[in-house]
């Protein structure tokens, strides 16, 4: 078992997802049959992800995703990754 953590929109969107799943098996889907269900469905149709991917835009404000920044901290967690890029505590 993992932790993944969504925005806002993120869930909005993975709640969605689950609600399609919901109506089509006639049963309640958890969120993690959910995300399974759609990388499921990504693996099987990779030009679609691939797709998304090339129209996805990458944020520059975000250190998370500058290539510039290399460091080796060990074993980390989101909580480490918010303390060293954003300054949260």
């Amino acid at each position: 078992m993992t932790t993944v953590r969504l925005t806002t929109a993120q869930k909005s969107k993975l709640e969605k997802a689950a609600e399609v799943l919901r109506n089509t098996r006639g049963r309640r889907v958890s969120r993690g049959e959910a995300v399974a269900a759609l990388a499921e469905f990504a693996l099987r149709h990779r030009e679609l992800l691939a797709a998304a991917a090339e129209r996805e835009v990458r944020r520059d404000d975000d250190p998370f995703f500058d290539l510039s920044l290399t460091f080796d901290l060990g074993r980390t967690d989101e909580k480490t990754h918010d303390r060293v890029l954003y300054g949260r505590t």
